[in-house]
């Protein structure tokens, strides 16, 4: 199999010698071969080579490589990419004509998708929500937005979702928040409000702006309604609740105690690397999961304009956590299952973690065990970073933990240390902390040895 060290043997020799070196990963006969093309330029192109039924020889283009995977995939990835086509080859597919086909068929869906958008309920309210959902795909927030204007607006207001979008004015949609509002739900109403608000302005933008879907220009928007609105501030408070470290404890006794499943793997997960969101969890595959390196790789679509291409957090992997994610893996249908699954094949939803979370409050507060009052899933993310700031972790390291407060020009531009030394020895503490470990004990020096002995 191709190395990283043999990529960097090949350059230097191609670079010397002014002629492309080729580097061929061994496999099976007329299933095609994995290669790497080192040019004299210093270009690493990392293509799949095989035989069509023809007889006739082609060679695809699968990515550059670069062992950082960012101005292209690491070797890892670029070789799982090929085994896709290797495995079209071996059902005795021309795998040019294949790809392009389905290409073609992509590009038919997605026009057809289009007209139906326009056709359909055209220049509505509802469907121009439907747009906007659609763009925050791979966002935290697309179930958010949908869920909400499907329960406070389509729901109870159907007259207003079927109008014109174009048409509606801020007084119908004060409306809309001060039920919720009445119903105690301002959080919800303010959510609300700045969904509405974005998806007007978004069409409102559409006509000028090429980055934005083409469905949004048929609404003819002039003017954005929820700006009028008030932003509801008073709604949208920091929250504060952290767990203390008694109850952090009575929490983890709890969650070794529950039973075996999906849900309570995938909270260990969050609990040992510190904190994660859940749903950055849940959609962990076994491509993303490195055992023998003891790192995974999570997604992190929050922010703007990072759903498109979302940042790739590496974490260590705890020893003890590792016998989880063993048996996890074990289950896994493929190299893109969803780890944390039921069935294998369907991941699992953040809500079933969730109520896991609201159980054990629960218990705990029956037990008496709760000093603070009840807390929910996302409070343990702050519970996290709350005592590794206690332990003395620095907020570098607890941001790069965290993948939070990243979108400075100094980490954006400058700063290229992956912080792993940094992150795992502040999650080891993390985890001492939250397993009630008892600490290990100080090493004394020889010099320390020495003071005491002249003493």
């Amino acid at each position: 199999m191709i190395t990283a060290r043999e990529i960097d043997a090949a350059t230097s020799k191609a670079r010397a010698s002014r002629k492309d070196v080729w580097l061929t990963d061994p496999g099976v006969r007329g299933r095609g071969r994995f290669t790497i093309r080192c040019t004299p330029s210093g270009a690493r192109i990392c293509m799949y080579r095989y035989t069509c039924a023809d007889g006739t020889r082609d060679s695809l283009r699968v990515a550059d490589y670069d062992p950082r995977g960012v101005a292209g995939m690491t070797l890892q990835e670029a070789r799982e990419k090929a085994n896709e086509l290797v495995r079209l080859a071996g059902a005795g597919d021309n795998v040019r004509v294949f790809l392009q086909e389905r290409e073609a068929a992509k590009a038919a869906a997605a026009e057809a998708a289009l007209a139906a958008t326009r056709n359909a309920s055209r220049g509505s309210l509802a469907a121009m929500f439907r747009v906007y959902v659609g763009s925050l795909q791979g966002r935290e927030s697309h179930y958010d937005a949908q869920s909400i204007f499907k329960l406070h607006v389509s729901g109870p207001f159907p007259k207003l979702a079927a109008r014109p979008a174009g048409q509606i004015k801020a007084e119908e949609l004060r409306d809309v928040l001060a039920r919720l509002i009445g119903a105690g739900k301002g959080r919800t109403a303010a959510k609300l409000r700045a969904f509405l608000r974005a998806a007007f302005s978004m069409a409102m933008r559409a006509g000028l702006d090429p980055t934005l879907p083409e469905a949004m220009t048929a609404f003819d928007i002039q003017v954005n309604p929820a700006d009028r609105l008030p932003s509801l501030a008073q709604f949208s408070k920091a929250l504060d609740r952290a767990l203390t470290l008694p109850e952090l404890h009575a929490f983890w006794r709890r969650v070794e105690a529950a039973a075996d499943s999906p849900a309570r793997d995938a909270l260990m997960a969050c609990m040992y690397l510190g904190g994660q969101r859940p749903t950055q969890v849940l959609r962990l595959t076994p491509q993303m999961v490195d055992v023998s390196g003891g790192a995974l790789t999570l997604l992190d679509p929050k922010g703007r304009n990072r759903h498109a291409n979302p940042r790739r957090h590496v974490l260590p992997i705890h020893a003890d956590l590792m016998p989880a994610l063993r048996a996890r893996l074990s289950q896994t249908e493929g190299m893109e299952s969803p780890l944390f699954s039921t069935n294998g094949r369907v991941l699992l939803r953040k809500e079933t973690v969730g109520l896991l979370v609201a159980e054990i409050a629960k218990a705990m507060q029956i037990a008496g065990e709760l000093e603070r009052g009840p807390f929910s899933m996302r409070d343990l993310r702050r519970t996290a970073e709350t005592h590794m700031a206690a332990l003395g972790v620095s907020s570098d390291v607890r941001a790069q933990i965290q993948s939070h407060g990243l979108g400075g020009i100094q980490t954006r531009h400058y700063d290229r240390h992956d912080y792993m030394p940094e992150k795992r020895a502040a999650l080891a503490l993390w985890v001492k902390r939250f397993r009630n470990l008892p600490p290990e004990p100080r090493r004394t020096t020889a010099r320390a040895k020495a003071t005491r002995v002249e003493e």
